[in-house]
């Protein structure tokens, strides 16, 4: 009797091992994926002004991927102080920054962002912080109409010396396809009281690029 239980058992151990290996699932051998922003939230950037004071910029939309929202949350841990600012987004985010263009002492934050329509469009949204926390938003120039008939898009932000400059590509006004590019503009913005001035530079002027 004790030579018959012997085999059984040991059938009936092998038939619920093979059970239960059965039931589990098998593991994906998948490599892990590093988690992106969640939605609805599209962008982010951590800009540190000084220590203790940081300025993060998000931006967020759902059901377009063009037209969304930003937001401005200034951590001023130090005086453990926090605002927001927010604003509505047309385009993309493509850098952030911050300058004290006008020497004031107040930071301003600059995102720059790449529109969507006949081409890549820049849009510039600028706020200027007080040490208060508060904030103003400042205006970024427009092109003059002359410059509009050639212009497509396709710019180039850059900072050379404390100055903010822009260059973009010239077309011929009947080319609206942007085929063929007949020269280059160069922009240089000055701040002065939360506002902007322009100059054209011309190209022999332009220099060299300082990187941000």
């Amino acid at each position: 009797m004790r030579i018959f239980l012997r085999p059984l058992a040991l059938s009936l151990c092998a038939f619920m091992v093979s059970c239960v290996s059965e039931e589990l699932p098998k593991q994906a051998n998948t490599p892990a994926v590093k988690p992106g922003l969640p939605q609805p939230f599209r962008f982010h950037k951590a800009v540190e002004v000084t220590p203790g004071l940081t300025f993060d910029i998000l931006s967020w939309g759902r059901g377009s991927e063009h037209i969304g929202a930003y937001i401005i949350l200034r951590s001023d841990s130090t005086a453990a102080e926090y605002r927001s600012t927010t604003g509505e987004l047309e385009g993309e985010i493509t850098d952030v920054w911050n300058m004290d263009m006008d020497a004031d002492g107040n930071p301003e934050i600059f995102i720059q962002a790449k529109g969507q329509d006949e081409d890549t469009y820049l849009n510039m949204y600028i706020y200027e912080f007080r040490e208060n926390g508060s904030s103003q938003q400042i205006r970024f120039p427009d092109l003059t109409s002359s410059t509009k008939k050639t212009y497509r898009g396709k710019d180039s932000v850059f900072i050379k010396e404390g100055d903010l400059y822009r260059e973009f590509p010239t077309y011929d006004s009947a080319d609206t396809a942007a085929v063929k590019p007949t020269g280059k503009k160069t922009l240089k913005y000055l701040l002065r009281g939360n506002s902007f001035s322009v100059q054209e530079i011309k190209e022999e002027d332009s220099g060299k690029k300082d990187n941000r």
